[in-house]
């Protein structure tokens, strides 16, 4: 029985905004006791047109409403309805902000319960928390949704359901909710506390989740084997044809895998290109599982993509543990910051936040931390506002006390760690890889093989990892963290801790450190702030390279006044710095002494933290040019970031991962340029392990791409590199328009910069304006998974997408028919990192364009082509644009390069005329 009197509420309305959009209806249930007492739904005639979209959501229409009350004729009988009740809804913010609109205030009712708010809360691991899905989840009796009723009816069974789980809590978890629920929840967990509770079984578990640890079986002995009998396990009739249905035998994928088994045998380093369709994974997984169980030795296996990760984990790992007759044991390894620390949980709850929403997030994680085994932040789905909580309560590094912590022996963090300890495959991410490397192979259990997948990433990766960061906020965030003596804050929590000590003589001496820490505090709060601004001043000698929000520093920058004020400000700022670490190393010996062992660790890290700051920052601003790329960058938030990279990654690869390794596979779809793996080779410096064998392998793909792919360039529009993005956007939509009334749309445009994206949407939007197609891009109606499912669902569908969406976007079959290149995808000059290799290129006598740039185009352009055919029975058509694929001489080679596909020149005449006949062709 629900413990007060609620109204559950529901509006449809003409759009999201309630300053300039109208309610179409409205529902109200009063509940009492659990039991309906009241009900009101009505029409509402809002006065104006109802837009087409909302009347196909809702089903409402103009017909329906034009004799319907107005909202003010609605009014008052809500409120009769109201009296003193809790208004409830899902979502019921988004309700009241129209019914506060209409009645002009917002004291007519109670503090609202939100039903999706304490679903969020109640079941944290649940993949969506739309009120169908959970219509659907809890098996509601409801036979629609978007239509007010039928929502507040779903509600109020739904209000049921989250009764009787929260009387189901322990009394300890609920009296820490009372204590840290927000106005509207308080009253009803004070509630469930004070109720009789009724034990329930949980109705979901933490997400055994993508990066849980596998269950530990029994090893079992690894039969003698030889390479054919591990091919043998892809034969037609094997097994692996026995358990996936609609199996394809491909010799390409035998190839490999014999390619993998050979490379660890003889202990050679392996580079494999395989095409799309060759089954790379389990072509290289197969004979990991038996090398690592059958040596006693790890094979560690680094993707770049979660999509990937996915895979691996729920699919071809799982298959191989039902196929192969002997067990093994496989652990997902993430870096720190993606588990919850448990000591940062203590100290937010005995210091609550005052935001809403974040106490919100701590209801949600304390009810999460009832059943997690991983404390893996993966099994929650978090909204967007969300991370910036979770980034407080993550597991890092800096904060990190060792065993010096309370909860040490349950440390989420440590746990993997020992997983990862037992397991014979370790599968992670490259930035957890590269970490590792950069912090001398502290992080990760010893492991001789290593398979490295989407390797075309490894280099830029590793240029992120194996150079420096200076974070503006993250600075702030250490220097209110560590406070100026507040009860929240580090040293006050200390000052604290020092009036319960009865050592007089000591705590004299604390209290004194104290003070002049707290000094220090404020005289660094300012300098930091200095430096920062000196930084920003530098725009006034220096253009930001093409409004992306980054300055690289060049010599002749370095020459200029600025940058010696810069300079000067850094040395005020080194010697605050200096004074603090002394101070807050003797603070840390002082806390040892009185056993605070804690606390005294936590001084310890932010002594290190702040040595290291200023360590980087030296680093950065006198970096020797001919070896390091270093800029400033500036956030959407209008913060700072400094960055370092080398220049020559490849020596550093080379150095410190590869040689410490007996067997490497490097294997991606696109690895060579014009069949060429030199490009590739010197940029991770494999090509430096002079005593090494190394192997390159080329695996064609199964696909037939002459019959199924046909790649057209259009002669006649104008060279993109001689407009700007607005009129080059402009002189393209007419061709782009008339190739999609050609083939009803299913195509993705790839551009190169966000900013292009926009102007061809905007004039894409307005040439197809009054037509059926829907125009999705990215940045503007979605993230990236909306935007494909939306993409997915819609007949019609023309996507634009940027960057990420050049490659790890799978659309077989129907849903892609044509992909469309408007630029040759050149990477920007203005990249700093990439301006600083050209300009080291220029010095040594090579060409900056044919070594640098032209490659990584080439390989972009394969990745693009690479979206067109994901099945054997795909047929697709990819457009290039681009004047310079037929005017330059360099054009051939981004051909070349593609596979052998069918290919024509055509004007935009003829185009679309080209694009059905193939396309229509069997």
């Amino acid at each position: 029985m629900l413990p007060h009197t609620y109204v559950v509420l529901d509006v449809e309305t003409t759009g999201l905004d309630p300053n300039c959009d109208q309610i179409i209806e409205i529902a109200a249930i009063r509940l009492e006791k659990g039991q309906i007492t009241g009900r009101l739904h009505t029409l509402i005639n809002p006065g104006r047109s109802i837009p087409p979209h909302i009347q196909k959501l809702t089903g409402i229409d103009d017909a329906m409403v034009r004799h319907a009350p107005s909202l003010t004729e609605v009014l008052p009988h809500l409120l009769d309805l109201m009296g003193d009740a809790i208004p409830a809804g899902h979502n019921g913010q988004f309700d009241l902000a129209f019914l506060n609109k209409a009645f002009g205030n917002s004291t007519w009712h109670r503090p609202l319960l939100d039903t999706l708010t304490l679903s969020r809360i109640l079941y944290p691991c649940l993949p969506s928390y739309r009120l169908e899905f959970l219509s659907r989840k809890f098996a509601f009796a409801v036979n629609e949704h978007h239509r007010a009723m039928e929502d507040v009816l779903a509600t109020v069974q739904l209000l049921d359901v989250l009764w009787k789980a929260t009387l189901g809590l322990k009394r300890k978890l609920l009296t820490s909710m009372v204590q840290l629920a927000p106005e509207g929840l308080k009253q009803w967990f004070q509630a469930a506390l004070m109720a009789e509770s009724t034990p329930v079984a949980h109705e979901e578990a933490a997400a055994a989740g993508l990066f849980a640890v596998a269950a530990s079986l029994p090893k079992s002995p690894v039969p003698d084997f030889g390479t054919e009998d591990i091919v043998a396990f892809l034969a037609p009739g094997g097994p692996l044809a026995e358990k996936i249905p609609n199996y394809e035998y491909r010799p390409q994928q035998a190839e490999m895998l014999r390619s993998v088994v050979n490379a660890f045998a003889e202990n050679r380093y392996l580079i494999i290109e395989a095409g799309t369709g060759t089954g790379k994974t389990l072509a290289y997984l197969l004979p990991a599982v038996y090398w690592a169980c059958h040596s006693g030795k790890k094979v560690a296996i680094a993707t770049h993509t979660i999509s990937l990760q996915e895979q691996l984990w729920h699919k071809d790992l799982p298959l191989l543990k039902e196929v192969l007759p002997f067990s093994f044991k496989a652990t997902l390894v993430k870096g720190r910051n993606n588990y919850l620390c448990l000591r940062k949980l203590r100290d937010y709850q005995n210091n609550p936040p005052s935001g809403k929403e974040e106490r919100n997030f701590i209801l949600r994680v304390l009810r999460w931390l009832e059943f997690t085994t991983s404390g893996d932040w993966s099994e929650m789905k978090l909204k967007p506002e969300e991370e910036v909580f979770k980034q407080s309560l993550a597991a890092d590094k800096d904060t990190c006390v060792g065993n010096s912590c309370p909860f040490y022996d349950g440390c989420f963090v440590t746990r993997a760690r020992l997983e990862a300890e037992t397991a014979d495959i370790l599968i992670l991410n490259h930035s957890l890889l590269l970490s590792d490397v950069r912090f001398n192979n502290q992080i990760l259990p010893d492991y001789p093989y290593l398979i490295i997948d989407e390797a075309h990433h490894l280099e830029e990766v590793a240029a992120e990892h194996l150079g420096l960061t200076v974070s503006q906020a993250a600075g702030n965030f250490y220097l209110r963290y560590l406070g100026d003596g507040n009860n929240i804050s580090f040293l006050g929590r200390i000052r604290a801790l020092a009036a319960r000590l009865d050592r007089q003589d000591k705590t004299t001496f604390l209290l004194s450190l104290l003070n002049d820490l707290e000094k220090n505090v404020k005289v660094l709060e300012g300098e930091w702030q200095r430096f920062w601004e000196g930084l920003a001043d530098l725009n006034s000698v220096a253009l930001w390279e093409n409004n992306n929000g980054t300055l690289r520093f060049t010599p002749r920058l370095q020459e200029t006044p600025s940058w010696d004020n810069l300079l000067s400000i850094f040395g005020q700022l080194e010697e605050s710095i200096n004074a603090l670490t002394i101070r807050l190393e003797r603070l840390s010996e002082l806390l040892s002494a009185f056993g605070a062992e804690e606390m005294a660790a936590s001084a310890a890290n932010l002594k290190n933290l702040f040595a290291q700051y200023c360590h980087d920052i030296g680093d950065i601003l006198t970096a020797e040019p001919e070896k390091a790329a270093c800029w400033l960058e500036k956030t959407p938030t209008n913060q700072y970031i400094l960055r370092s990279a080398p220049l020559e990654i490849g020596t550093i690869l080379a150095d410190m991962l590869f040689s410490h390794k007996q067997s490497v596979v490097l294997t991606s779809a696109t690895l060579t340029v014009a069949n060429n793996f030199d490009f590739y080779k010197e940029q991770v410096g494999i090509n430096n392990l002079i005593d090494r064998k190394i192997d390159t392998c080329q695996v064609a793909s199964p696909f037939d791409y002459t019959s199924q792919a046909l790649v057209c360039a259009v002669k006649g529009l104008p060279n993109p590199g001689q407009l700007n993005d607005s009129a080059y956007a402009e002189a393209i939509t007419a061709v782009i328009a008339a190739c999609l009334h050609g083939i009803n749309g299913r195509t993705l445009i790839l551009c190169t910069s966000h900013r292009f994206l926009q102007d061809l949407y905007k004039h894409l939007s307005l040439a197809l304006s009054g037509s059926d197609f829907s125009i999705l891009a990215q940045g503007i109606d979605g993230g990236r998974a909306q935007l494909l499912e939306e993409f997915r669902q819609t007949s019609k569908a023309v996507l634009l997408g940027a960057n990420t969406y050049w490659e790890g976007i799978d659309l077989p079959g129907e849903l892609l028919k044509c992909v469309i290149i408007p630029r040759l995808p050149f990477p920007s000059p203005g990249i700093p990192l990439l301006a600083a290799r050209m300009e080291n290129a220029a010095a040594k006598g090579k060409n900056p364009f044919t070594t640098l740039c032209l490659p990584q185009a080439i390989i972009r352009f394969r990745q693009g082509f690479g979206r067109l055919i994901r099945t054997a029975k795909d047929r697709g058509v990819m457009l290039v644009l681009d004047q310079r694929l037929l005017s330059q001489r360099y054009g051939r080679h981004f051909l070349q390069s593609l596979p052998p596909v069918t290919t024509a020149v055509v004007t935009p005449a003829e185009l679309p005329e080209k694009l059905t006949s193939w396309l229509n062709a069997q």
